[in-house]
């Protein structure tokens, strides 16, 4: 009779929500991952975010200068990025989930790119690119500092783009040495390192899996950019997108079964738009359509109950939730 009820209960307010139209991200607590990007629109790069399903886009920056590599903090909470809106070098910000709070970590005559946050989001790592005018340090490195700009440290040279892995033990990297380029892995605390990809692939943004065990990059086939997924032992390399395009910047659904990722028809990125495919390279859809701009480096959120890709309608999101409520009512048996 207790399932009964459930299920009485469920319809009716199921149905009041749908014909009411008041079916939302947070009905149920239900919460769609969210991905935030970059968003070139007249000549100025924004930040952006948007549902898992391309629908409510919003412009969280809105400065005069660039704001650019948008990185998710673990809770959902804060957004890390890169501006030029002060001394006309990037450096590293952070702010609230909703664009406000917009604070400044990074000071220094170098750039600073590619913010990734620890999983305890008590720390983000970045690049730090050497002064075009400079001489003595001709190579980018990593840096780690605390998630309030504290207590930076130097980390491994010759390395850009980190990426943590799911556990907080290790980061990802790109790296140039002994003549190869390609992705890399070291510890979390910068010491020692091992080489991901085969000798000469290159490699560009990695990006951990949700259980670890993989990592998404970027690379070159054929005068094109590709995406492709290896084993975090070297083994196991896939080529994921096939069609006549650039791909690059691709990030894992909080459930690890689906990547998105930019896609574009030349190196001057014409036609950038944020797409969707299976984590094994089927495609299933274009997330982003804005014809006057560019849309590019998504980064999904990791907060928020993952939903399948295709569940974007009320019925099938009706769907999905009802599977959830029926489970939580068996295991109560």
């Amino acid at each position: 009779m207790r399932f009964g009820r459930t299920l009485v209960s469920f319809i009716g307010l199921t149905a009041m929500l749908i014909s009411g139209g008041l079916w939302s991200r947070n009905a149920f607590a239900v919460q769609m991952p969210r991905i935030v990007f970059s968003a070139l629109r007249f000549d100025n790069w924004e930040i952006y975010v948007m549902d898992d399903d391309g629908g409510n886009r919003e412009n969280l920056t809105n400065h005069p200068v660039d704001d650019m590599d948008p990185d998710w903090s673990p809770d959902g909470t804060k957004i890390a990025f890169v501006s030029n809106r002060n001394d006309a070098i990037f450096q590293v910000y952070v702010m609230d989930a909703d664009g406000t709070n917009q604070i400044r970590l990074t000071y220094g005559p170098r750039r600073k790119q590619d913010p990734d946050w620890s999983p305890d989001g008590g720390k983000i790592a970045f690049t730090v690119y050497p002064d075009r005018f400079e001489d003595e340090e001709r190579d980018p490195h990593i840096a780690v500092m605390d998630a309030n700009g504290n207590n930076r440290k130097r980390f491994e040279g010759q390395a850009s783009e980190p990426s943590w892995s799911p556990d907080g033990g290790e980061i990802a990297f790109v790296s140039w040495r002994d003549d190869n380029h390609g992705i890399y892995m070291m510890g979390a605390d910068g010491q020692g390192f091992k080489q991901v990809t085969p000798e000469l692939s290159g490699g560009h943004n990695p990006s951990f899996s949700p259980d670890g065990e993989r990592i998404a990059y970027y690379g070159s086939h054929d005068e094109l950019r590709h995406i492709y997924v290896v084993g975090t032992d070297g083994k196991n390399l896939k080529r994921l997108t096939r069609n006549q395009a650039h791909h690059s910047h691709p990030t894992w659904s909080p459930d690890g079964g689906t990547i998105a990722y930019a896609a574009y028809e030349d190196l001057f990125f014409r036609d950038a738009r944020i797409h969707l495919m299976t984590a094994d390279g089927k495609y299933l859809k274009q997330l982003s359509d804005d014809h006057n701009g560019l849309d590019f480096q998504p980064d999904f959120s990791t907060k928020g109950l993952a939903v399948s890709p295709t569940a974007v309608s009320p019925a099938s999101k009706t769907a999905t939730l009802w599977g959830r409520l029926k489970n939580l009512e068996l295991n109560r048996r």
